[in-house]
C-alpha cells in the first residue's frame, strides 16, 4: 500500500452528489426464503467488465490520500487503475492480474512489481483477492453451501452463518447486499463492505458509493463512482512503461520500503 500512496498527494476530489434511487420494498417482504433471496441476488448477473471514473479516499496506518481515478476491470482477468491527485496530472498506474501486481509511479519513474503474495505491501488491501470484481460492483452473493440463518430487520434481510462470524445485510428494494461483515472468533471486525447511493445503470441497480474496510490492518478504501460503463466492448490494460523506468521486484528476498 505504501507504494501506491507515495505516488499521490493529499487532494480533495469529491464527485457531485446525486439522489439515490430506491424503489419500494417488494411484495412478499419479510417472508422470502433463503433460496428466494439468493435467486433475486443472482438475477441478471451477466456483467463481465466495467469502466469507471471515480473519486477514491485511501487510508492506511502510514498516510491518507484522496485522488481521482479511472478503473477498468474484466471479470476473472485484470484490474487497471490510473490515479491523479488533481489538475489532470496522472501520478500512478496500477495493474493487478490473476497472479501478479504492477505499480508504475510516474513521478519517481519507478515500477514496483511482484506476485500477489506480496501485494499488500504496495496495494490497498481491499483491492487484492479473488472476488474483487464482485466487490467493486456489489455482485457478491451468500454462498450456496452455507446454512445461512435469515432474519428480517427493519426494511432489510440479515443472513448469518452458523458460527455468527459472517453477516450479509440484504436490501430487498434493490436486491443487493447493503453490507457484508466478517469477524474473528472473539468478535473483532476483520472486513466490512458497505454499499449505498444506488442508481440505475443499464437497468441494474448498482451503488455509486462503496466503503471497503479492514480495521485490523488499519486500511480503508472509499469509492464514489462518477461515471460507470458496464460491459464495454474494448478495455486496455497497458501500463505503457518506458524502457528507462527503474524496475523494483517486491518479494521475500528484496522486500520494499518507502523511504
Amino acid at each position: 500500500m505504501a507504494g501506491l500512496c507515495a505516488a499521490v498527494s493529499v487532494a480533495g476530489c469529491a464527485g457531485s452528489a446525486r439522489t439515490a434511487v430506491r424503489p419500494d420494498v417488494p411484495a412478499g417482504f419479510p417472508h422470502h426464503t433463503l433460496a428466494q433471496i439468493r435467486q433475486q441476488l443472482a438475477q441478471g448477473d451477466t456483467l463481465t467488465a466495467f469502466r469507471a471514473r471515480a473519486s477514491l479516499s485511501i487510508h492506511t496506518s502510514a498516510q491518507t490520500a484522496r485522488v481521482s481515478a479511472e478503473l477498468r476491470q474484466r471479470r476473472g482477468d485484470s484490474l487497471y487503475v490510473s490515479v491523479s491527485p488533481g489538475l489532470g496530472i496522472e501520478a500512478a498506474r496500477m495493474l493487478v492480474t490473476p497472479d501478479s501486481f504492477f505499480v508504475y509511479d510516474r513521478l519517481k519513474q519507478r515500477l514496483l512489481y511482484g506476485s500477489l503474495a506480496y501485494a499488500e505491501a504496495v496495494l490497498p488491501a481491499p483491492l487484492s483477492g479473488d472476488d474483487v470484481f464482485l466487490a467493486l460492483l456489489n455482485l457478491t452473493q451468500p454462498e450456496a453451501d452455507v446454512a445461512w440463518r435469515v432474519e428480517a430487520e427493519g426494511a432489510y434481510y440479515t443472513l448469518r452463518d452458523p458460527s455468527g462470524r459472517r453477516r450479509y445485510l440484504v436490501d430487498p428494494a434493490v436486491w443487493r447486499v447493503a453490507r457484508y461483515e466478517e469477524r474473528t472468533p472473539d468478535g473483532a471486525l476483520v472486513e466490512a463492505r458497505t454499499y449505498s447511493e444506488y442508481d440505475a445503470f443499464d437497468g441494474r441497480f448498482l451503488p455509486r458509493r462503496i466503503l471497503l474496510q479492514r480495521p485490523l490492518d488499519d486500511t480503508t478504501l472509499a469509492i464514489y463512482y462518477r461515471d460507470l460503463s458496464l460491459n464495454p466492448p474494448v478495455l486496455s490494460f497497458a501500463l505503457r512503461v518506458g524502457a528507462s523506468v527503474e524496475r523494483v521486484l517486491v518479494d521475500e528476498t528484496h522486500g520494499f520500503s518507502n523511504e
